[in-house]
Order: structure tokens, then C-alpha cells, then sequence
């Protein structure tokens, strides 16, 4: 794929991270011949029920509903034709994104002006039919979105539109035809319909579209044209209008489709990669099959609880058959992105089910039926109702071990590891996690093994290199990306700092590339062929932090070893200078810069902290 586009797509019932997998992409290159930012988030299904968590490194948490995940990164959101957009949603979001830090939210906004707009009286339409369904609840977010789509299908030419706020007294009209109809629909008078009065709904709406950018059709072509774009997903796909177990869904596509489609009618057909987001856990809210469900699962949710008109917030074992169907549904995915990793290590009954036992007899597999049949989608939503755990595998507490089942049983490869809820504890190895080989080793893929040697294939993609290449640096003729004839030492340097109130501190880098992509770490890397260690120290301090050093003067005080990557590391002490001497701290082309640690600050690997703690102890202090 080499695309810069991208289309999360949550491949479950919802709540698999696909906010935080946004907000990494929208933080830095994310694979290679992806080097270039995002340049926007485009939303492409569902409205204000949408609940996608993202908290940053320095504590902040806010649940994006109508905004992009990427808001936090600087990144606009576009607002496209498919999105039901609630203004009053939107203007409370915007002021909580405010109060966090995020500065003018709605400058950062865009909406097409085709798009749908949600209202108090469709929200307060669906909260009265969910009440009256009483025991049967389809356990939806109580926000109108079903009504929404369900009165634009009726009256397609009086649903109100975001083009309609431009025209007040179009807008009042429709709203006022909107709460009669729904009213006389639920055998409500128009008075005692539980929602403001029109003309308020009206101006509110009115003053809302002052503060935001409407656009055309001719926007989202343009944005494409200018640089990467996210499209982020709403829901799951096994909550596909569709697809999903009826009546247990939503009334929107939540496949891959409507991103496709906008693409396509920009002008830019099939360019995008399609990331799938998975748990290693299946979650569901609400009501609806949840076939591995197991009540003896405690894993903490901090951001998911039981709503008044959802429900319960359910977990169950990672659903192998359920996501398999999910991916034919969704017609294949290219990557897979799996969060929550950290979990297994730590609550050790989590397993990966293989198949389910229903009425007796083993189920590995659910078919998928004809598009549009909602009779037969009940009928297999009444099967899964009774489905159970049949085989269940445990992978053990080594994440790694995780994604490589996954893969292998998904044919899918991982392109994102998520350990965490920050953009820090995302991992995006070099090449995508390779899903399992499914079947014997071709013959030419045999031959291909023989005629290749060490060095003779890619590290990024995978592409060989013509045969009879000899030089150094070399690039790639699939993904263009540069390597480089690396030796495995690793030399990491200390640079004590005089602090003016007295003490010292460390010199330390947020890292802006894998690995320790948003981390903190000492400054270093490998050492190239010709130089000396302590060569290789004062020239990765220099490139990494603008300070300049001798080599003559760098000390050894320690050697380490990266127990993931195998590399023995080289620890080179210089002499300590006064912070008036350093220069401004300055992004380079793999840092954002430099700044001073405290014996506090964690580093993002381990025999980092360890020799630092070591230096901090006072260890080292005879050699400075």
C-alpha cells in the first residue's frame, strides 16, 4: 500500500480504541513511506453517540463523539456528507476541548453542508420508543441517531441539513414539520413533546453555523490532494446496519464502505489502507449476542461504564469467529491495529476463543448472508443468542504471543501494538507482525530462501534487493525507504547539566521515532562504520540535541544490554556543563527536542533508567 490515507474501522461491537489509535497516527509517521503528518480526520459515519477515548501524555482525557481524535494533535476534522451532526453536541464538545487546552476548537472544523442534522426532537423521539420496547431495548445511546436516518429515509426532502442553519427561516420550518410528525408518530401533541420549541432549536442552530466553515463537495478532494488523511470510524462492524446481529445495531454503515465511497468520489478510488482495530478482549454495550461473555472477568474499563439507555458495559474472551466474520463483512482488511495488549500479563484468564458449541455442535464460522436482509440477520442474531464458549486457547501472558495468534488466526497482519492509553505506548514495528502462512512454502518463495542472503531483502517492507547489490546506504525499490549497513553497538550518552539553583540533572530527548516513539530517552545511537565509539557519542548528542562535545573527552562508565533487541549499548559519561551554555532546545529529524531529566522522569527503555539511576546515585561522580 503506499498510500498516505487511512481508514480505522473498529472490526467488533464498538470500544476497541479506535480513538487512541487515531490520535498516534495524527502524532507522527506511521509506517514506512509515511513520513509526512496528517493532514486531517474525516468522519465518515454515526454522529454525537460515538465514544472514541483519547488521553495524552500529560493526563488529559476527553471522549471524542463529533470531533476527530486527532484534535489534540492540531489535526482539523472534516465533518463529511455521512455524519449525522448534532450543532449542540458539537458546541458542548467544543467547550470542554477548550477548557483542556485545545485552543478555538471550531476553527479546527469542517462540515459538509449535505450532512444531516440531529435534533433534540429525534433524540427525544428515540428515548420514548426505547422506553415503551421495556424489556426487549435495542440498547441504543438514547442521541436520536436511528431517528435521524429513519425520518431522512421518509422525508428525505424536509430532513434538515447543516446547509439548512444558513436559512433561518428554512431551518424553523422544517424543525417545526420534524417535532409535529414525530409527535403525531408517538401519540404525542406537539406541546407536550419533551424538547425545546422550535424557533429556540432554530436560533441556537443559526448561531452555531456562524462559528463553523460549511463546505461543498469540492473540499474533501482537496484535502486529499494536500496531504495524508485519517478517516475514522464509528460503532463496529458488527453493528453495521446491515451486517450487523439485528436488531441489535445502528442505523449506519460502519464498514469501510463509506470512507471508500467519499474516495472514490474524490477522484481517488482503492488509496487508502484499511486498518482494522481489535481488543485482545471483545467488549459489547448493551444488549445483543456476546457469544464468549464471561461475568468472571474483571478488567478494569476507566472509560467505559453501563449508560442509561446502552446498558451494561460487557466483556467476554477475544472472539476469533465473530471477528473473522467481521472482517468478510468489512471486505478484508490491510493492518490490523490491537490494543490493550497489557492486559493478558495482568489478568491471566483471558483466552482466545476458537469456536463456539451451539445447540451441541461446534461453530467455527458464520456466514455472511445477502446484503439488505434484516429477516436473516435476526434469525442468525437468535443462533448467536445462544451461543457459548467452545474452545478456548491461551496464549499466556506474553503480549507478543497475543499478536502473533491474532494474526495468524485473522490472516491479518499488525501494523500497531497498543500497550497503553497514550500515543507513548503504541508500537509500530518496522514491517507489520506477519500473519500465519497458510500453506506449504511455494517453490519459488523456497528459491527465493536459497538465492537471498543476509541483507538481501528490505527491513521495512520486505521487497529484495536486485540481486548483485553491494553498496551502502541502499534504497528500496518497493517503499523507496533508505537503510543502512548498521553494526549492532549502540553508544547513549550523559551530559550532566549545572542547574543555576545548584544540583545537576541529565540531558534527555522526546523521541519522535520507533522505538520510544513520544518517549524520553538519553540521547544516542548506533555507531557508523568508521568512527569510534566516543565519536559516534558526541555525533548523536550533536545531531539529536544541537550540543556540541569532544570526543577526547567521553568516558565509559557502563555497558548494557537491550534484552528486546539484543544490543549491547556503550554508556559514555562527558563532562558536566552549566544550562546557560547549552542551546535552545530545538525539534531535529528524530527528536522534539532536548530537555533535563529527574532522577524521576521515566525513560522509555530500561537499561536507560538503570545506568541514569546509577549516575543520579552518584556512582559515577569520581569520573566526571
Amino acid at each position: 500500500m503506499t498510500s498516505d490515507h487511512v481508514i480505522v474501522c473498529d472490526l467488533g461491537f464498538g470500544d476497541a480504541g479506535k480513538g487512541t489509535v487515531v490520535d498516534r497516527l495524527c502524532r507522527g509517521p506511521y509506517g514506512p513511506g509515511r513520513a509526512r503528518p496528517v493532514h486531517a480526520v474525516v468522519r465518515h459515519n454515526g454522529g454525537a453517540q460515538a465514544a472514541h477515548n483519547v488521553v495524552t501524555d500529560d493526563g488529559r482525557h476527553h471522549t471524542f463523539a463529533q470531533f476527530g481524535s486527532g484534535t489534540f494533535a492540531g489535526v482539523p476534522t472534516h465533518l463529511s456528507r455521512f455524519m449525522l451532526v448534532d450543532p449542540l453536541a458539537l458546541a458542548a464538545e467544543a467547550r470542554h476541548l477548550a477548557a483542556l487546552g485545545v485552543p478555538d476548537p471550531l476553527a479546527l472544523l469542517t462540515v459538509d453542508r449535505r450532512a444531516l442534522l440531529t435534533t433534540p426532537f429525534h433524540a427525544a423521539a428515540n428515548r420514548l420508543r426505547e422506553q415503551r420496547r421495556g424489556q426487549a431495548r435495542h440498547g441504543s445511546c438514547g442521541l436520536g441517531i436511528g431517528e435521524t436516518a429513519r425520518y431522512a429515509l421518509s422525508h428525505p426532502g424536509d430532513a434538515p441539513t447543516a446547509a439548512d442553519c444558513t436559512s433561518p427561516a428554512r431551518l424553523l420550518r422544517k424543525l417545526t414539520l420534524l417535532r409535529d410528525r414525530l409527535a403525531d408518530q408517538l401519540d404525542t401533541s406537539p406541546g407536550e413533546f419533551p424538547a425545546p420549541p422550535p424557533a429556540h432549536c432554530a436560533d441556537a442552530f443559526h448561531a452555531f453555523a456562524e462559528h463553523i466553515r460549511l463546505t461543498d463537495e469540492a473540499h474533501l478532494p482537496e484535502l486529499l490532494r494536500t496531504g495524508p488523511v485519517v478517516f475514522e470510524g464509528a460503532q463496529g462492524v458488527l453493528l453495521d446496519e446491515w451486517h450487523g446481529f439485528h436488531p441489535y445495531t445502528t442505523w449506519s454503515t460502519t464498514t469501510f464502505a463509506n470512507a471508500e465511497t467519499l474516495l472514490a468520489e474524490a477522484g481517488a478510488p482503492g488509496s487508502a489502507l484499511r486498518l482494522g482495530v481489535l481488543r485482545t478482549y471483545t467488549t459489547r454495550h448493551g444488549p445483543g449476542p456476546l457469544p464468549t461473555e464471561s461475568k468472571a472477568l474483571a478488567v478494569p474499563e476507566p472509560h467505559n461504564d453501563t449508560g442509561r439507555w446502552q446498558g451494561a458495559f460487557r466483556l467476554g474472551h477475544f472472539d476469533t469467529v465473530a471477528h473473522r466474520y467481521a472482517l468478510t463483512a468489512a471486505g478484508g482488511a490491510d493492518a490490523l491495529a490491537l490494543t490493550h495488549l497489557d492486559a493478558p500479563a495482568r489478568h491471566r484468564d483471558l483466552r482466545l476463543c476458537e469456536a463456539y458449541e451451539l445447540d451441541g455442535a461446534p461453530l467455527h464460522c458464520i456466514t455472511t448472508g445477502a446484503v439488505g436482509d434484516l429477516a436473516a440477520q435476526a434469525q442468525l442474531t437468535a443462533a448467536l443468542l445462544r451461543a457459548r464458549p467452545g474452545s478456548l486457547t491461551d496464549p499466556g501472558p506474553d503480549p507478543q504471543s497475543w499478536v502473533e495468534q491474532i494474526t495468524q488466526r485473522l490472516g491479518v497482519p499488525a501494523l500497531m501494538e497498543s500497550y497503553g492509553p497514550t500515543a507513548r505506548h503504541k508500537r509500530l514495528p518496522m514491517r507489520p507482525t506477519p500473519a500465519a502462512t497458510l500453506g506449504p512454502m511455494t517453490t519459488q518463495e523456497a528459491d527465493d530462501r536459497t538465492t537471498y542472503g543476509p541483507n538481501s531483502h528490505c527491513h521495512w517492507c520486505g521487497t529484495p534487493y536486485p540481486p548483485g547489490t553491494v553498496e551502502w546506504p541502499r534504497t528500496c525499490p518497493g517503499c523507496s525507504e533508505m537503510s543502512w549497513r548498521n553494526p549492532l553497538p549502540v553508544v547513549v550518552t550523559l551530559l550532566p547539566v549545572n542547574l543555576p539553583e545548584g544540583g545537576q540533572s541529565l540531558v534527555v530527548i522526546r523521541r519522535t521515532i520507533e522505538p520510544g516513539y513520544g518517549e524520553l530517552a538519553l540521547p544516542g545511537g548506533y555507531i557508523d562504520y568508521g568512527e569510534s565509539w566516543q565519536q559516534a557519542a558526541v555525533r548523536e548528542l550533536r545531531e539529536e540535541t544541537g550540543i556540541h562535545a569532544d570526543s577526547t573527552d567521553v568516558t565509559l562508565v557502563a555497558t548494557d544490554s537491550d534484552t528486546a533487541g539484543g544490543f549491547l549499548c556503550l554508556f559514555g559519561l562527558l563532562p558536566a556543563r552549566d544550562l546557560a551554555e547549552l542551546p535552545p532546545s530545538k525539534p531535529t529529524d528524530e527528536t522534539d527536542g532536548w530537555q533535563l531529566a529527574t532522577p524521576a522522569t521515566p525513560l522509555a527503555f530500561s537499561f536507560h533508567t538503570r545506568v541514569s539511576q546509577s549516575w543520579f546515585s552518584g556512582q559515577f561522580r569520581s569520573l566526571q
